[in-house]
């Protein structure tokens, strides 16, 4: 698996995780404003479009997830990190039940809403989960995102 996922649930401004985000000196820190009238907590990305690499994190810093962009994805270069698996961006849905067994959940491709949106497989493990969104009418993987458990909506907790 990739180096990076071993950053779910770490701080991101821990030794570890600096040493590891130091590989991508493109990372820029931004905040988001979910609702401080609703009591919502800010979230805090480390984003680099040139590394294909978004990286969220609680307001305390304890990183939540990881997205590796494919190429053109919201703006950003392709990741050309190893990804989950040793897949690539040019995998198919096959590739990844071969990598990793039978899927935790899977949505086939159809239509949400206007959308039209590519098959989607979530490959669960005690402490994260992974999924890959794969493209709509094209072969390959449009993204991959890395959860911790308890970030993943829908997933029961204390489950693989």
């Amino acid at each position: 698996m990739s180096r990076l996922l071993e950053l779910l649930g770490t701080n991101a401004a821990s030794p570890g995780a600096r040493e590891l985000l130091a590989r991508y000196p493109a990372l820029r820190s931004e905040i988001e404003e979910l609702g401080p009238d609703d009591g919502l907590e800010p979230v805090r990305y480390l984003r680099s479009e040139d590394d294909g690499l978004l990286i969220k994190c609680s307001h305390d810093g304890e990183v939540r997830a990881v997205f590796f962009m494919s190429e053109g994805k919201d703006g950003f270069a392709q990741f050309r990190g190893p990804l989950p698996g040793n897949l690539t961006f040019a995998s198919t849905p096959g590739d990844a039940v071969s990598a990793f067994g039978s899927p935790a959940y899977r949505r086939p491709a159809g239509k949400i809403g206007p959308l039209e949106v590519g098959e989607l497989l979530r490959f669960d493990w005690p402490n994260h989960s992974v999924h890959f969104q794969f493209r709509s009418g094209a072969e390959g993987i449009d993204l991959v995102t890395a959860m911790t458990a308890r970030s993943v909506p829908g997933r029961r907790q204390g489950r693989p």
